[in-house]
């Protein structure tokens, strides 16, 4: 008696033991639209436009363009000749201006099409 009682114990510490079931995985995150040159032209806009909340909209801006010409900087793709000063915000004022020399064609172009032929036209090395 006292060894079924043994493995009856030892039967149910086995069954409380077991680890719980996994959880179910997370649901997949869905594929982002691409960025358009016109998603980028808001917040650099933004910087000059809105009073209130104008840094912000130039901190998205100058970001994305400063992680932009860094990946730009060690890729094997030909220089530019950047300004020493104020370079970022050259680089904002030089995208606007190329992005609304022909809005309709150029605001539907990928951000980064449309950045790198801003900064090809405005600060390629001659």
């Amino acid at each position: 008696m006292a060894r079924l009682r043994s493995l009856c114990l030892a039967a149910l510490c086995a069954l409380t033991a077991t680890p719980a079931p996994a959880p179910a995985p997370a649901p997949a995150q869905p594929v982002p639209l691409p960025v358009l040159a016109k998603d980028l032209l808001g917040p650099c806009q933004d910087a000059d436009n809105d009073a209130r909340d104008g840094f912000l909209s130039e901190l998205e801006c100058i970001g994305f363009i400063a992680g932009f010409v860094a990946a730009l900087e060690v890729s094997d793709g030909p220089p530019l000749c950047l300004p020493d000063t104020n370079r970022e915000d050259a680089i904002r004022r030089a995208y606007v201006r190329w992005v609304h020399a022909s809005f309709s064609k150029r605001a539907k172009l990928p951000v980064g099409v449309a950045l790198k032929a801003a900064l090809d036209e405005s600060f390629g090395c001659e």
